[in-house]
């Protein structure tokens, strides 16, 4: 089985990511895949073309800020990043899904996408949980991590799908209003609605460390 794990800004998915990996899941993160992807020479050379030879280090690495600044300073050019990478990053999680799979089948596999809906990803998911949260705490959060105002914080979180579509369009959802206690039992809630139970050596506390 895959699950298909996101959630908005500041919800708390990778927390809940890190506990999904202490149950005994196998975690596949978009984020981590990206970093990888960006490196490959294939998608260097795309990039290099499409914003420039400067995004590359004098030792020929990708320069993420220099890429984020030329990629984010407007929507069409986040498509066209978007266009490169995201192709690449779903043929590498799904080859190692295949690949883990083959030798673990009875292990359940997470694959971790802040941009689950908006990449297309979710229809190589048996199922999809969504972590969320109520507007005012992913605003704290934000505000807390980021050092931003809330109406900062507001523009960061509208820019992005909202919510409830992804609650809509999830088998189950987590929510995180709370502490790690209740979000713990929350996310054994949304595996027991999608059928999906943690192996049970994993669920005493002294394995879990939430």
């Amino acid at each position: 089985m895959i699950i298909g794990l996101t959630g908005s800004m500041a919800a708390g998915k990778s927390t809940v990511s890190d506990m999904l990996k202490k149950l005994g899941f196998f975690i596949i993160d978009a984020d981590r895949t990206a970093h990888d992807v960006i490196e490959a020479p294939e998608i260097k050379k795309r990039l290099a073309a499409v914003f420039g030879e400067d995004i590359l280090t004098a030792d020929g690495r990708t320069d993420r800020r220099i890429l984020a600044e030329k990629a984010f300073v407007s929507p069409e050019k986040t498509k066209e990043l978007n266009a490169i990478v995201h192709p690449a990053v779903i043929e590498t999680m799904l080859e190692e899904a295949d690949g883990f799979s083959l030798e673990y089948p009875e292990i359940p596999i997470v694959f971790d996408v802040p941009l689950l809906f908006e990449s297309g990803m979710d229809k190589y998911c048996d199922r999809i949980i969504t972590v969320a949260a109520d507007d005012e705490t992913r605003y704290l959060r934000i505000m807390l991590r980021d050092g931003l105002t809330r109406e900062a914080a507001m523009r960061r979180i509208e820019k992005q799908m909202p919510q409830q579509e992804k609650i809509a369009r999830s088998d189950a959802v987590i929510w995180n209003d709370l502490g790690l206690a209740e979000l713990r039992a929350n996310l054994l809630a949304a595996l027991d609605a999608i059928e999906c139970a943690p192996f049970e050596e994993y669920l005493n506390d002294d394995n879990d460390g939430a």
